[in-house]
């Protein structure tokens, strides 16, 4: 009798295990930003991908300024995963209106198996998903993040020997993306039209390679690049980058 419950304990346990698994594919983002309201509310985003991987960008009213990083634990992802899918995420509203102007707009975007959506709202959300934004917000205020900022300057005569060499910068709001063969492109750019995507310049003779710049106010930078990479016409999308004296 003990075997038998041995076993089926043993069984739960490899089907919730693969369960879990099946909810967190590759493309696996979740990100939140919280935004301003009349009083000293915190504004940041929060980005975490399918590895635990979270990236959090303090803008201000809040004690982490600046972009910090930090890998979560893997309960905790299963834990976001579990609750996005019990939210149904990719069935929700888009926008739930909200009459009350001092509450802070609360956007929440989830990537996952080749699905993006966006979910923006204040009080008027269901109550599941209040939970998961609680989820998210306990993360944001977890200790442990490291800050990704360059530290500060050394004070003058502190550095044995001053030189000039180039860095690489990300520019956030321009992509560089290589199409697929067969990629009509100004149809591809009316998908990302609400983000008001345009191209700039093409980068190679085939013009297959392409820069192309949006506005970051309306998405947060790593879920428009996520979106990119996960578009079947793109065979490879990343951050432009421009060289700096330092």
């Amino acid at each position: 009798m003990n075997m038998r419950l041995l076993t089926g304990l043993l069984i739960l346990t490899v089907i919730s295990c693969s369960t879990t698994k099946n909810l967190i594919n590759e493309d696996f983002q979740v990100n939140m930003h919280k935004g301003a309201c009349f009083g000293s509310c915190p504004v940041y985003t929060l980005n975490i991908d399918n590895e635990g991987n979270a990236i959090y960008d303090g803008e201000r009213f809040t004690e982490k300024v600046g972009k910090h990083k930090m890998k979560i634990k893997k309960s905790e992802l299963e834990a976001i995963a579990k609750k996005l899918a019990e939210v149904n995420f990719f069935a929700l509203n888009e926008d739930y209106k909200s009459d009350v102007a001092d509450l802070p707009l609360v956007t929440i975007a989830h990537t996952n198996k080749g699905l993006s959506k966006t979910v923006k709202g204040k009080e008027r959300r269901p109550e599941v998903l209040l939970e998961l934004q609680s989820m998210l917000e306990k993360i944001a205020q977890a200790e442990g993040w490291k800050s990704l900022e360059p530290p500060a300057a050394l004070a003058e005569g502190d550095e044995a020997e001053e030189e000039e060499e180039e860095e690489k910068q990300i520019v956030e709001r321009e992509l560089i993306i290589q199409f697929k063969a067969g990629t009509i492109i100004s149809r591809w750019m009316r998908e990302f039209r609400e983000y008001q995507m345009y191209v700039q310049k093409p980068l190679t003779q085939d013009k297959k390679t392409w820069i192309v710049q949006y506005n970051t106010k309306l998405i947060n930078p790593q879920m428009m690049l996520h979106k990119v990479q996960a578009h079947a016409g793109v065979e490879s999308a990343e951050f432009n980058t421009k060289a700096a004296l330092r």
